[in-house]
């Protein structure tokens, strides 16, 4: 795994949403024939950015009449470099598939898509830069790319990259018809998507007549709202039905209830928002109810904002010394509360992509802060 996939593995995956800002970047590299960035490390790179210490301690606030029990942690700094370097105390963690048996299960996963006589290349323990989990990467000799989670079948990927130098542009198909295909091609491989009540469908190219790459991805809904923790992502060449990848996340989601309104939230996001200072004057706030997954973002945010900034603003900023805030990696609901900031047209030599926007992850059940986002 060169620098760009380990920096892709700790910034995008099939547990996050696309963030709106990506769809260009996303279309114009599926545009590319031959382009070395896969459409599913652009959206999804099995398990990404997410690694606390202390223990749960009772709440003296009161929601809905009820005692509520905090659940948020002191996260844990750690740099590119520590995600690199899996140490042996990692490896004999309990329920941690050591190397044979992930050797045994790539092999495994290889003749079950149809790469029989491929090698194993690589294959390497990660540690996930934002939560605790611990991330099997392999590479084949045919350069098929393999991750899953080293405890069992949470986090699963594949992807086929030489996909993208074979004579593609040529195949065509409908939304309807690219939906039909990714139930059949997942039924193929063994996944059943009847419980995924929720899909999405994109493609390549802004015409649908012109596209040849479809990706559809399949949730799980509760109380209408969709989990992308429980998804199955189908990446394909149409007509031939080649695929590109396939991603599937089946993390525990708490179902947590909700017990903090709207505009609590709202209250409790500024109030973060006050600890730090982007020298612009705040826009808008967007606040809806999401199913995210805990992460340090918001933590990193408010506690090193300088340091943050310059590691997402300098090109020289050195890649071991990026750094991450892990966490424990719980699946809940929460209210995301989005700060649109009033960036000029004319941007300033300052200028941080970071500024345009933050979203604050508030627990609905605990009104904590427990993570968020750039989109």
């Amino acid at each position: 795994m060169d620098q760009l996939d380990k920096k892709l593995y700790n910034d995008l995956n099939t547990q996050i949403e696309i963030p709106e800002k990506l769809d260009t970047i996303i279309k114009n590299g599926l545009n590319k024939k031959k382009s070395h960035y896969s459409f599913l490390k652009l959206i999804a790179s099995v398990c990404i950015i997410t690694f606390i210490t202390s223990g749960v301690v009772l709440a003296g606030r009161i929601a809905g009449g009820k005692a509520v029990e905090k659940i948020w942690k002191e996260p844990q700094r750690v740099t590119m470099n520590d995600t690199e370097n899996s140490d042996n105390e990692s490896m004999t963690k309990e329920n941690i598939m050591s190397e044979e048996e992930a050797r045994k299960k790539g092999k495994e996963i290889l003749e079950k898509f149809g790469y029989k006589n491929d090698k194993i290349k690589t294959i390497k323990l990660v540690n996930n830069s934002e939560n605790y989990d611990l991330i099997w990467f392999i590479k084949t000799e045919q350069n098929i790319s393999i991750s899953f989670d080293a405890k069992g079948e949470e986090l699963f990927s594949i992807s086929d990259d030489d996909v993208l130098y074979k004579d593609i542009e040529k195949y065509r198909t409908t939304k309807k018809e690219a939906e039909k295909t990714a139930k059949e091609l997942a039924k193929k491989y063994g996944y059943d998507t009847k419980q995924y009540s929720y899909t999405e469908v994109s493609s390549n190219l802004e015409s649908e007549s012109y596209s040849y790459i479809w990706n559809v991805t399949f949730y799980k809904e509760y109380d209408g709202i969709k989990n992308p923790y429980e998804s199955i992502q189908v990446t394909f060449v149409p007509k031939i039905n080649q695929i590109w990848g396939l991603s599937v996340v089946n993390k525990k989601f708490e179902n947590n209830p909700v017990e903090i309104t709207k505009e609590q939230a709202k209250e409790i996001a500024l109030k973060e928002e006050q600890k730090i200072s982007t020298k612009y004057e705040i826009k808008n706030i967007e606040t809806e109810l999401k199913i995210v997954s805990m992460n340090g973002a918001a933590y990193h945010r408010t506690n090193n904002y300088e340091q943050l900034q310059e590691q997402t603003s300098s090109e020289d900023y050195p890649y071991e010394q990026i750094a991450f805030y892990r966490t424990d990696s719980r699946i809940r609901k929460a209210w995301k509360v989005k700060i649109i900031y009033d960036v000029p047209d004319k941007i300033d030599e300052e200028y941080n992509t970071n500024d345009e926007d933050f979203s604050y992850f508030i627990d609905v059940t605990t009104g904590e802060v427990i993570g968020g986002s750039w989109n």
